[in-house]
């Protein structure tokens, strides 16, 4: 009888483990704990996948958010609370609050040296060093809804709304105070956002009276246009930078998830929960994406308190199957 061996001229490996690493892609092995053989196949975007996390200690719509799937922030919310939570990547704490409570704000930067920006209606910056938050600079225009991007020592906030206008004010931080800069193409609020305050995308949104499908570039001076996002939609979920970023959730497709790879959108894997109102700003990655909070679909609407995460995984295992 021939073996495998034999005929492939190598033996198949033996591993206790499967592999997660995206060099053992192609591999053939026997896992002894599952006494079964598996195969690499890649992973990558397609195969990224949510899966429930978390439950917020308090429920409240037009949040901001910061940080990572495992150090994350949410803060503030509707109406004007001053709450604050922070994630450990398994469960939600109260945390010190903001020193102003607003919604509709907007947020960036890590769980160390996140910022807090802007609400409705406000002007005010706060900066978060892992413990409580410190009063920074005003924002030259007050306004809420924006696009946040950056950190603490270095943001970027875009767009927004006031007094039922629709804003393209762009203004970037340097620690202390914000400075007026290149305005956006397109005026709009309630629209994602990605990046560092030097290179930044900000992503569909309301651009009024109608949402839009339209994305554009910061490359420290300047936005371009590029390529559109499939569904327009506002109050998403975003996080990432501008090579790769997630867009998700959202109104009108409250379920929907695209990922951008630095030049297009694709439409992949779902939420489990739709939702919209998403903690604002850019938080997480688009290989460890957090979705956290919002309002529920059409009905009640109920706000939620749940968090979802998304992984995208270097490599798929498959079993052989004998049929």
């Amino acid at each position: 009888m021939a073996t495998y061996k034999s005929t492939k001229g190598f033996t198949v490996q033996v591993l206790a483990d499967d592999p997660t690493v995206e060099d053992t892609v192609g591999l053939l092995y026997f896992n002894t704990t599952d006494n079964e053989f598996k195969y690499v196949r890649p992973g990558g975007a397609a195969a990224g996948t949510w899966s429930s996390g978390g439950t917020l200690n308090s429920s409240y719509g037009y949040t901001g958010g910061a940080g990572t799937q495992s150090a994350a922030l949410s803060f503030g919310g509707h109406p004007n609370i001053a709450t604050s939570e922070s994630y450990d990547g398994t469960s939600w704490t109260e945390t010190n609050d903001l020193n102003t409570g607003r919604q509709q704000l907007g947020g960036s930067g890590a769980y160390t040296a996140a910022i807090a920006v802007g609400g409705q209606p406000s002007a005010a910056t706060e900066e978060y060093n892992g413990t409580s938050w410190t009063n920074g600079g005003n924002l030259a225009t007050a306004r809420g809804r924006s696009g946040v991007t950056g950190d603490s020592s270095s943001a970027l906030c875009a767009g927004g709304f006031v007094s039922s206008t629709y804003l393209a004010i762009n203004e970037k931080y340097n620690g202390s105070s914000w400075t007026e800069v290149a305005n956006l193409n397109t005026a709009r609020a309630n629209q994602g956002s990605a990046g560092t305050s030097t290179a930044a995308l900000t992503v569909s949104g309301n651009a009024g009276p109608g949402r839009t499908v339209n994305v554009e570039q910061w490359d420290g001076s300047s936005w371009t246009e590029i390529n559109n996002v499939n569904r327009a939609r506002d109050n998403a979920g975003s996080g990432g930078t501008v090579t790769t970023a997630l867009y998700f959730g959202g109104e009108p497709a409250g379920e929907n998830t695209e990922y951008f790879d630095g030049t297009s959108w694709s439409e992949l894997a779902n939420l489990a929960t739709d939702r919209y109102q998403i903690s604002r700003g850019n938080v997480g990655t688009a290989e460890l994406g957090i979705c956290i909070g919002g309002t529920g679909p059409a009905g009640p609407n109920p706000i939620l308190t749940v968090t979802e995460e998304w992984v995208l995984p270097e490599v798929v295992i498959k079993t052989v199957s004998d049929s």
